[in-house]
């Protein structure tokens, strides 16, 4: 009985402080979003960003507009503007080491909230900076590894696993995630890039927004 009402107060506790660490940071970006349930560490948020329900995320950057969808885990990465990034999705999971002759972590590194641990240093980086561009879209379930770059403007298929960097404007999927086509033709992408329209201002977007219905009157916009 008393280890169960412990449990309960424990619970009350974790969940107070949770509470006031997305109220401070909601203080903190006043024009962005974050549900319940979210642990948010070490990440600095752009404007009118939208966290969701049990989202996990440390040691990151998110650009203006970018939002992720409830329970995906994204460690150690840069997240460009204009993101949509589903559910359940995956971004930089961490990495062991696998030419010893162990794979378990307490035989290589010091630095660890593992209870028990062998070595008196580390011997291998357990996380690479991941890079997401603007506009990208990745869909529910995917699986992001670390030191992969996305470029701007690529689809992720939901249930992917990305073991590799993609081209801006991509269409991948698969396990491993490969080239299924691309979004635009060349001249097209090298126009969309050079634009840079993700960092146009608030007002030219709301001015222009009709035009992103599609490729041909968003160029002919631009001339």
């Amino acid at each position: 009985m008393i280890s169960f009402i412990r449990d309960i107060i424990r619970n009350i506790y974790y969940k107070t402080y949770e509470i006031k660490s997305l109220v401070n940071l909601q203080k903190e970006n006043k024009t962005c979003k974050f549900y319940n349930g979210s642990n948010i560490t070490n990440t600095k948020f752009g404007k009118y960003n939208i966290i969701f329900n049990n989202v996990l995320m440390d040691n990151c950057l998110v650009g203006d507009h970018s939002y992720i969808q409830k329970k995906s885990t994204v460690f150690n990465a840069e997240i460009g503007k204009f993101c949509s990034i589903a559910s359940n999705v995956s971004i930089g999971p961490g990495m062991h080491k696998t030419d010893g002759i162990s794979t378990h972590p307490v035989f290589f590194l010091n630095n660890t909230p593992l209870v028990k641990k062998y070595s008196d240093i580390d011997l291998f980086e357990t996380s690479i900076r991941t890079i997401i561009g603007h506009d990208v879209w990745i869909g529910e379930k995917a699986l992001i590894m670390d030191g992969v770059e996305i470029g701007t403007g690529a689809i992720i298929a939901a249930g992917s696993v990305v073991t590799k960097n993609v081209e801006p404007y991509a269409i991948v999927g698969g396990v491993p995630a490969k080239l299924l086509k691309y979004r635009f033709k060349e001249n097209e992408i090298i126009s969309l890039l050079k634009s840079e329209w993700w960092n146009r201002s608030e007002e030219w977007l709301q001015h222009n927004y009709q035009a992103f219905k599609n490729i041909e009157s968003f160029l002919n916009m631009l001339k």
